[in-house]
């Protein structure tokens, strides 16, 4: 861990209580330099009734855009080390960085802007930064969202994995059920429009009792068919790989879909850690992942080409 709190790597903590330490430690890290930071889900989320109380397997830290290299910098100097990652996540994770530390069981998810949030990330932050609401964790007073902000973020994470994942439509569904008063509704408008989710929220926010118009430029983004793409999609593999080819340059997709079709060692044992690092082993794995990749590839074509044509004048 940093330099305030032992690095024995066989220091032993339960999840809650890693996840409560990690998160006053980074929001100290980050106040100590000056730099602006608000946690984002966690335990807020619950405190503020929008789902039921869970442990998360990280923390995340929403960072000022401006300053995120900076904080990274800082939780790499203290010990922390960046996530091993594959192709197709250095090709599409653009918006954090995943840290670890040995002998703690969460990550530090620290994130420059928010999956869904159409606006300039500045401006996005700006506006959460607004809505900023302090919990005491670990003794210490943090930053985190308050309910309206909460929502907006619980509704966007719940949608890129509901369509596959039963915990992540639970908790829509959950949030959907949640009672606002009025005054947090208007709220919750001016926040969506500010921030441009209104169109990325468009199934979620009418069932909050919000009636909201998004924007010309929010309907104008490219980033909003991306969007809309990855709901279609899931979290299936084959859509990140077809997603990266149409963000690469024409000289670097051979080398994309080669890779594609033959993950390398580490990208293979990355993705898959159950890997048994054999020959054999990585050759069924492969084969695995093949299949994997045909069933799954229906599902990214269909959410290419709808969205494709939904947002073509």
């Amino acid at each position: 861990m940093p330099t305030d709190v032992s690095t024995d790597a066989t220091v032993l903590l339960r999840l809650d209580e890693a996840d409560e330490l990690a998160a006053a430690w980074v929001c100290a890290l980050a106040e100590r330099r000056g730099i602006r930071a608000v946690l984002i889900k966690g335990p807020a989320l619950h405190l503020h009734g929008l789902r039921e109380e869970r442990v998360s397997a990280d923390v995340d830290l929403l960072v000022e855009p401006s300053r995120f290299e900076e904080l990274c910098e800082a939780i790499a100097e203290s010990g922390w080390t960046k996530r091993p990652g594959g192709l197709i996540s250095e090709l599409t994770t653009l918006h954090s960085v995943t840290f670890l530390h040995d002998g703690w069981p969460c990550d530090l998810d620290v994130h420059n802007f928010f999956p869904g949030f159409l606006a300039d990330p500045a401006d996005v932050f700006e506006a959460l930064w607004r809505h900023r609401w302090t919990l005491q964790l670990a003794h210490r007073d943090c930053l985190a969202l308050d309910k309206v902000a909460g929502a907006l973020v619980l509704g966007l994470h719940s949608l890129r994995g509901a369509t596959i994942q039963p915990r992540h439509l639970d908790e829509l569904e959950q949030l959907v059920r949640t009672p606002f008063t009025d005054e947090e509704r208007a709220d919750l408008g001016v926040l969506a429009r500010e921030t441009g989710c209104v169109a990325t929220l468009e199934t979620v926010l009418p069932r909050l009792g919000v009636a909201v118009e998004p924007s010309a430029a929010e309907l104008a983004s490219p980033d909003l068919r991306d969007w809309r793409e990855r709901v279609t999609a899931g979290s299936h593999g084959s859509y990140f790989w077809m997603l990266a080819l149409r963000r690469a340059r024409w000289t670097q997709r051979p080398r994309i879909l080669w890779r594609a079709v033959w993950p390398t060692r580490p990208d293979l044992l990355v993705a898959r850690p159950e890997t048994v690092d054999t020959l054999r082993g990585r050759t069924r794995a492969r084969l695995a992942r093949w299949g994997r990749g045909i069933r799954s590839a229906p599902a990214g074509v269909r959410a290419v080409w709808t969205h494709r044509r939904r947002l073509t004048p």
